[in-house]
């Protein structure tokens, strides 16, 4: 009985995994809003009220991918914490990180960012949890960098943490709408850019 209960149980997490890697790749072929449950039901043969016994909408398959993109990036953040490294340095490579997990995982950046730019959403307490996370390891890489006189004395760290990734996601998202008109109208490359965004923030920030 706890075998059939097991396998049961495994068959439907690998239901359910169908179902998300479908979504991942109708996406990555139809962009963010190009996903609806008739192509996934299409693409995973299941009826779509299949699908619905595992998630009751759209948006809640949208939610669980976001979960996975930011423990992803989480994961990339994990690294630079345990590099060994200044903490300032390591907020300086968490930027970088957070650039280069963009420019490789186009879709998993449009979902972590969704969430940042639509207000109309609401994050479920795992989305949260997977979203503060981030937070924490950042702001307790700051209040590091505070401690040992790293950071400008005025700046509370955990309100630079929050400065720190809306002015990050911004000049992403200028990146990604707006890179190559950028580059081709003023020859000015999104290296370029990430390296100035780099240096005048830094020097914004630390301490004189």
């Amino acid at each position: 009985m706890k075998r059939t209960s097991e396998r049961k149980e495994r068959e439907k997490e690998n239901r359910k995994n169908d179902i998300l890697k479908a979504a991942e790749n109708i996406m990555k072929k139809n962009g963010l809003h190009g996903l609806n449950v008739d192509q996934i039901a299409e693409d995973t043969s299941l009826a779509k009220g299949t699908i619905y016994l595992y998630f009751k909408s759209k948006e809640e398959i949208l939610g669980n991918l976001t979960v996975k993109a930011r423990k992803l990036l989480l994961k990339e953040f994990v690294k630079i914490d345990k590099m060994d490294l200044n903490p300032i340095d390591k907020l300086r490579e968490i930027i970088i990180a957070n650039y280069k997990f963009y420019r490789k995982n186009t879709l998993y950046y449009d979902l972590v960012s969704l969430y940042e730019a639509n207000h109309t959403l609401e994050e479920t307490d795992e989305m949260y949890g997977s979203s503060n996370a981030i937070t924490e390891l950042v702001s307790k890489i700051a209040f590091e960098a505070k401690e040992k006189g790293e950071l400008n004395e005025n700046l509370d760290p955990l309100h630079f943490t929050m400065i720190l990734w809306g002015t990050t996601v911004g000049i992403l998202q200028m990146l990604k709408v707006r890179g190559a008109l950028i580059e081709s109208k003023l020859n000015i490359t999104e290296n370029q850019i990430l390296d100035s965004f780099l240096e005048l923030f830094f020097q914004g920030v630390k301490k004189k």
